[in-house]
């Protein structure tokens, strides 16, 4: 029975679903964004240093987070979904060095479902089951001028499919952030290179029976700029973003030439985000994602966005706040909500 449930899982979340559309490949929950702020702002987020970074978009960013940060988020998610971050981004000093500065950040994305309904041929219930997801990253960032800074991001994924049948890779992020001018900064990144899960059934089917399969990620270069609006009254960004995905050659050593395989195409979106700071205290934000003016449907995959946060001072050096973000998802009546509480310190 074991067996039965196994193939169910690996024919939904492998190849031959995976085509017919973006969302369906491999890492899904590693490209959905990251705590409530790039939630909230259609995670348009590769070149916006006016604010609170996460090197989740640009390992360059951490190079503008002047007070340190650590928040941690809860995301309520339809269909016994889970989505959870937990980050640290600083900017760090070398006084009398070339590098003028540097920048670290540090972050986890856990993601899972769980309470899925075994059963055999017979409709008979065989248990509950669950699957996870975990990104681990670590970035770091430095400032070669003070027009230009540079990062570099590795990231860490172990994922579980059933029981005993897990995969572990090691991706890389690169990233840079141009500043023009002090109110424009214009960002690019190339996300999760070598990204991919390998699932090894040989622990449920046997050597004779067990087989290994590589599911590759998609890699993602994000194009995108932030402009600090006049009297420093909020930020606006957009943002371009290439989905190189992979082929049914990527992920399988032996393809039959002359089987019939789905095309598999590339995408291209874009990404909008706007905050306003109607106090030292309180920001109010919105966005929109997933605008694809080469869709027979441009609006069916939108992912509209609003959020606020807010962050009151402890002391001189210290600060404490919440920030929540509340997205339209498609295909769901039901709404993505995320929860961040930060913590901030010089």
């Amino acid at each position: 029975m074991r067996k039965i449930l196994l193939t169910i899982i690996l024919i939904l979340t492998s190849y031959s679903a995976a085509y017919s559309q973006a969302g369906g490949f491999a890492g899904t929950f590693a490209r959905l964004g990251f705590g409530a702020r790039g939630l909230s702002m259609g995670n348009a987020m590769v070149g916006n240093i006016f604010g609170d970074v996460s090197g989740y978009y640009n390992p360059a960013l951490s190079t503008f987070q002047n007070e340190g940060i650590v928040n941690v988020g809860y995301t309520f998610m339809s269909l016994d979904r889970q989505l959870n971050f937990l980050n640290f981004a600083k900017k760090i000093e070398f006084p009398n060095q070339q590098i003028k500065g540097a920048g670290i950040s540090v972050s986890w994305i856990n993601s899972g479902v769980s309470d899925i309904d075994g059963r055999d041929n017979d409709t008979r219930q065989i248990g509950n089951f669950s699957t996870f997801d975990n990104q681990f990253y670590l970035g770091t960032g430095f400032i070669i001028s003070d027009q230009v800074s540079v990062g570099v991001g590795f990231k860490y994924y172990y994922s579980k499919l059933f029981d005993e049948v897990t995969s572990t890779s090691i991706a890389f992020d690169i990233g840079a952030i141009v500043r023009p001018t002090p109110n424009l900064a214009i960002g690019l990144a190339v996300r999760d290179l070598n990204a991919r899960n390998e699932w090894n059934t040989t622990v449920i089917y046997g050597n004779n029976f067990g087989n290994s399969t590589t599911d590759k990620y998609p890699t993602l270069i994000n194009l995108g700029g932030s402009y600090m609006l006049p009297n420093n009254i909020g930020v606006v960004s957009i943002e371009g973003e290439y989905q190189k995905n992979p082929t049914v050659e990527d992920n399988f050593e032996f393809v039959d030439p002359e089987a019939v395989t789905p095309e598999v195409k590339d995408n291209v979106s874009f990404k909008v985000g706007g905050e306003l700071f109607l106090t030292p205290q309180i920001n109010i934000r919105a966005g929109l994602e997933r605008i694809d003016f080469g869709s027979d449907d441009v609006m069916g995959n939108l992912k509209p966005s609003l959020g606020v946060g807010f962050y009151k001072m402890l002391g001189k050096t210290t600060k404490l706040g919440v920030d929540y973000s509340f997205q339209l998802e498609p295909y769901s009546h039901d709404p993505i909500q995320n929860i961040s509480i930060g913590f901030k310190f010089k």
